[in-house]
């Protein structure tokens, strides 16, 4: 387990590239993230002291030399390397997930507001061919997948829920490998510590031992006596990690919501771009940031069956919606100047008049002083092996809201 980690590390240190500069910002909680910008994730220390991460960070370069002869683009884009690089965030393979602008879906009334249409649960997990998942895609989650699976070379797995008080795990897991796999209490239980170092959740697979046959794929449910149990680790198959619950937990020195517009200076990570400025990033599902001007968060998650939002359609994945609200903390207005998405091969810049198809839905562009705004986003789910996440420029200051595919399915609150 720990040669794993320091393999891990040793690789990631060696692939680091120029171009971004991280800062410890007041008020992060220790960790080396990364996601739509870079392509990885830290290791985050739980609250009662339990390591809640796996996976280590790897920063891109913003210019690679592969992309000299990339196609011009708006002024203050990067170019990229085809994942999600920077805050700025091309793709400098547009050609790749690029999505078509031609089609801005309305309803059948013609009133270009559409019907969202929300998705009962989440696909099924299946044992189709898939190219295994390498150390830097792992670590390019930038935490707990939840929107996606994860291939392994002998094994994949699906969260399909992951709770805190109550603590409960539940996973499908697939067996593409020749042995069978064989899950109890030992290679995948919650963990946290008390004072003196032992593990007081009180872990329990259930019905274990549960066996896993070549070919077939089986719910595991684990749960936790202690409500407070939010990290879960994991060694089957030949995959081994953690899973961390993937909702923000604030320490008590930390907003757990905005319900205010007092100002805010909490960053969850900070980075500098040379060309770009400072952009201030939610780690985490429900996570507040604010740089003094602003403060801003997401709120909920929902999973959607329409084929279209806009400019942007469900490719070979699906559509998902991510609600924002930011808080203008400042006396004088806040206007979103550019909100940038790239998410599931999808890289595109969403403006004002795009988000008319989601009627009073739709994040508004502009914020009064001492107001706040909410609203939902749209974006494409494919495949995990890149990182999501929305980025917003505005007059106040820059934001991103990062890792969508780690955020659990939750419509409202």
């Amino acid at each position: 387990m720990i040669s794993r980690k320091v393999a891990a590390v040793m690789l990631v240190l060696a692939v680091l590239l120029s171009g971004c500069v991280e800062k410890d910002a007041e008020g992060t909680r220790g960790i080396d993230a990364a996601g739509v910008h870079t392509e990885g994730n830290g290791n985050i220390e739980d609250d009662a002291g339990g390591s809640q991460a796996a996976g280590e960070t790897q920063a891109d370069s913003l210019l690679p030399e592969e992309n000299k002869d990339a196609p011009d683009l708006p002024s203050g884009e990067f170019h990229g390397n085809g994942g999600t690089d920077a805050a700025g965030i091309d793709a400098g393979n547009s050609a790749v997930g690029a999505v078509s602008e031609e089609v801005h879906a309305g309803d059948e009334n013609g009133t270009g507001v559409i019907e969202l249409i929300p998705m009962k649960e989440l696909p099924e997990l299946n044992m189709d061919p898939q190219v295994p998942f390498t150390i830097e895609e792992i670590a390019g989650i930038g935490g707990t997948s939840m929107l996606t699976p994860v291939y392994y070379e002998n094994v994949r797995y699906w969260i399909r829920e992951f709770t805190r008080n109550p603590s409960k795990l539940v996973i499908d897991i697939g067996n593409t490998g020749s042995e069978t796999i064989v899950i109890d209490d030992s290679n995948i239980e919650f963990s946290i510590l008390d004072d003196e170092g032992n593990n007081i959740a009180g872990s329990k697979v259930q019905g274990a031992p549960v066996s896993i046959s070549p070919g077939e794929i089986k719910r595991v449910v684990v749960t936790a006596r202690n409500p407070d149990a939010g990290y879960v680790h994991f060694e089957f198959g030949g995959a081994v990690g953690g899973f961390s619950c993937p909702v923000f937990r604030p320490f008590a020195n930390e907003a757990s919501d905005i319900t205010d517009t007092k100002p805010y200076n909490k960053y969850g990570q900070v980075w500098e771009y040379e060309n770009e400025g400072t952009f201030i990033s939610a780690e985490t599902f429900r996570q507040v940031i604010g740089n003094g001007k602003l403060k801003a968060m997401s709120r909920a998650l929902m999973v959607v069956e329409n084929d279209r939002i806009g400019p942007i359609d469900r490719g070979d994945g699906f559509l998902a919606l991510v609600k924002v609200r930011i808080a203008n903390t400042s006396d004088e207005p806040l206007m979103i100047s550019r909100l940038y998405v790239a998410a599931g091969g999808a890289f595109l810049d969403y403006t004002e008049k795009d988000m008319t198809v989601l009627g009073d839905m739709a994040l508004p562009f502009t914020a009064e002083p001492n107001s706040i705004i909410e609203g939902w986003v749209p974006f494409r789910v494919t495949e995990g092996r890149e990182a999501y996440g929305v980025v917003f420029y505005t007059n106040q200051g820059n934001f991103i809201i990062d890792h969508l595919q780690t955020y659990p399915v939750h419509p409202d609150h």
